[in-house]
């Protein structure tokens, strides 16, 4: 089961009510959807078949029909725990992993979230005690909305769009939350974008069991390098890990593939599923048309000549889609119904790339990709983290003589060539965790936000209150491993995997990403930093692990992030939508941005052409989202995958 939605009313739910939000959420459940109608609840699911391809759509109940439950995603150790629970006395209809849930909720009640291996999102109804129990997976690979509304209605639905069927439901910005998204590009749990809904956090539960609702965690990972095993041991042990991680999250009842970068996670991830599969991998590239050899080419056709590398060592069945270069009106009209699909809005432009690919897999008839996803988190992979580390080593020399001597001459070297040194010297003065974790991370500095709210206030002072917590969490004397730790908790859950989960089930695919098991990331958590950034390589330990896997191009490569040309696409294939959408009437009709500093940014970014991409795409997804959800300007579309497909 892909999509789930469901009400719980103080007295009677409506059943209609749920079979429109049934039908907004069809392309999570191309399979058909359930609902199930028990007083004061009605609940459902949509279904995406990967498991047990006969047992039937919609809630699956215990034996008594007392215990109900709706589930999106998958269980990884489910056969293991059917076999204990039949061992305990439970009798099962279905092959299916959804059905492992209702018997162990029976057996361990909120317990058998801490048993389950898997991702998911999941909501339980206790008939006799009247018990809702609504849950997320660990590292947040698939997300649960809901809202509480004044009349006791409590609503909750994968994707947030199906809220609205509810006509209680505001349709408003939450403007607590714009410092937020101005800041890191997305909104961190429990709040969103939209006035009156939440999500739930990473590794959490709500109940709501008599007229009370509570939440709380049962994970939270811990990072700890106290008691790391020896370099060579933790080698050998993250090779075992990664093989029995990656072969459990191959089980299904359908076709699966990959997606393939041909960056080191990926390579990995297929590496393995192609010494464990009986026919060839079937993997999946998106790039651009572009003239071979041309400057254009070898920036952004990066991933399709490593990728193809790959493909040709390890035997798989490649496929791979071309942007076209030069049809803006197609592209357009793509973006904004991405971002509608999207339902909260992020500054990942990937979006693009992601809806690419997993069209291409579903025209193939593959239903089930492989990600590498989280493995940068976990592992140490992205440039910000060397950059920090060797801030740390330039912060280790003694304070004054740093502050008072080293620094102000750094600051005023001249010329170009001395930029690095320059930004060293300035990032150095930041004393306040959070301002420090901004350095890199930062979408746009809290205080270039005077200029673009029409509304501004302390936009650092919200950020950090929420970041804080977080970077204080871990146990080491390094701040790079704040830092990740941050980001495999925020970043990772509500960036990267919103903008997986939710283009690919716009193309009514599934995702998994082995990298972020529970089990492999508390593994990874229990490593030193000198493990991962080692001898001046990122992710050391684990390209050790796979050495022998995959093309040492692949373990050499220079890191080269999933972009698109986003910044060219603003001056050229989407200059009219960028005119047409931020307009006085528009941007003035949301209240949210000056018009008079989104008019400079696109006279710098696009006449002048100096460098305003960040600030401009966000003020773009932000106005095309309120058009489509908050004021009704623009009328929603779904995409599919024929249409992204078409030649």
């Amino acid at each position: 089961m892909c999509g789930i939605f469901g009400q719980l009313h103080p007295e009677y739910a409506d059943p209609s009510l749920i079979d429109r939000m049934a039908r907004k959420l069809a392309h999570r459940g191309p399979d058909g959807y359930g609902i199930h109608h028990a007083g004061r609840l009605a609940f459902g699911a949509g279904r995406l078949a990967i498991i047990d391809l006969s047992a039937p759509a919609g809630v699956i109940f215990n034996e008594d029909c007392s215990v109900g439950v709706v589930f999106n995603g998958e269980i990884y150790n489910h056969q293991s725990l059917r076999a204990e629970l039949q061992a305990l006395g439970h009798v099962f209809r279905t092959r299916t992993d959804t059905e492992v849930i209702v018997h162990g909720y029976e057996a361990w009640g909120v317990g058998v979230l801490e048993r389950l291996r898997g991702m998911f999102a999941i909501g339980i109804w206790d008939q006799p005690n009247e018990r809702l129990l609504l849950a997320r997976d660990r590292c947040g690979e698939k997300p649960l909305y809901y809202t509480r509304l004044p009349g006791g209605d409590l609503l909750f639905a994968s994707e947030a769009k199906a809220l609205f069927e509810h006509p209680g439901v505001p349709r408003a910005v939450n403007h607590a939350a714009l410092p937020a998204y101005l800041t890191l590009g997305y909104v961190p749990p429990p709040v969103t974008l939209f006035a009156g809904i939440d999500k739930l956090v990473p590794g959490s539960y709500l109940i709501s069991e008599r007229d009370a609702v509570r939440t709380g965690l049962y994970w939270q990972p811990v990072m700890d390098a106290s008691n790391a095993p020896p370099y060579t041991e933790a080698v050998k042990l993250l090779r075992a890990k990664l093989i029995e991680t990656v072969e459990a999250q191959m089980m299904s009842d359908v076709p699966i593939g990959a997606f393939l970068s041909g960056g080191v996670d990926s390579s990995a991830v297929v590496a393995v599923m192609a010494q464990a599969a009986t026919q060839p991998v079937q993997t999946f590239t998106v790039g651009y048309e572009a003239d071979a050899g041309s400057a254009y080419d070898k920036k952004f056709n990066q991933d399709v000549e490593y990728a193809a590398e790959v493909a040709r060592m390890l035997k798989t069945e490649h496929h791979v889609i071309r942007m076209k270069a030069n049809d803006g009106g197609v592209l357009a009209s793509l973006v904004t119904r991405l971002i509608y699909m999207l339902d909260e809005p992020i500054t990942d432009a990937t979006i693009i790339l992601t809806a690419y690919v997993a069209a291409l897999a579903r025209i193939h008839h593959i239903p089930v990709l492989l990600s590498g996803d989280g493995g940068d988190e976990i592992f140490g992979g992205y440039q910000h983290y060397a950059a920090d580390h060797l801030l740390s080593r330039y912060m280790a020399i003694p304070s004054l003589l740093r502050s008072s001597v080293i620094t102000p001459l750094l600051e005023r070297l001249p010329g170009q060539r001395f930029d690095g040194a320059r930004k060293l010297a300035r990032k150095s003065r930041q004393t306040d965790p959070a301002a420090r974790y901004l350095e890199w991370l930062a979408w746009i500095k809290p205080e270039r936000h005077g200029a673009l709210l029409s509304q501004p206030g302390d936009s650092f002072g919200a950020v950090a209150d929420v970041l804080r917590p977080v970077l204080a969490q871990p146990h080491t004397d390094q701040f790079t491993d704040r830092v990740a730790y941050a980001d495999l908790r925020l970043r990772l859950p509500e960036y990267w995997n919103c903008r997986v989960d939710k283009m690919c089930m716009t193309m009514s695919i599934e995702s998994r990403a082995p990298l972020q098991d529970y089990q492999l990331a508390e593994f990874a958590l229990a490593l030193p930093l000198s493990y991962k950034l080692r001898g001046g390589e990122f992710k050391a330990v684990f390209k050790d692990a796979i050495r022998d896997l995959v093309p040492s191009s692949v373990l050499t490569r220079h890191k080269w992030g999933f972009n698109p040309p986003t910044s060219r696409w603003m001056r050229g294939l989407l200059r009219p939508l960028v005119e047409q959408t931020l307009t006085r009437e528009r941007v003035e009709a949301a209240g949210v941005y000056r018009y008079e500093t989104i008019q400079r940014m696109i006279h710098d970014h696009i006449v002048a052409e100096k460098y305003e991409m960040h600030g401009l795409w966000q003020a773009l997804i932000f106005h095309l989202w309120h058009a489509q959800y908050i004021d009704g300007t623009i009328t929603p579309e779904r995409v599919t995958p024929e249409e992204v497909y078409a030649p």
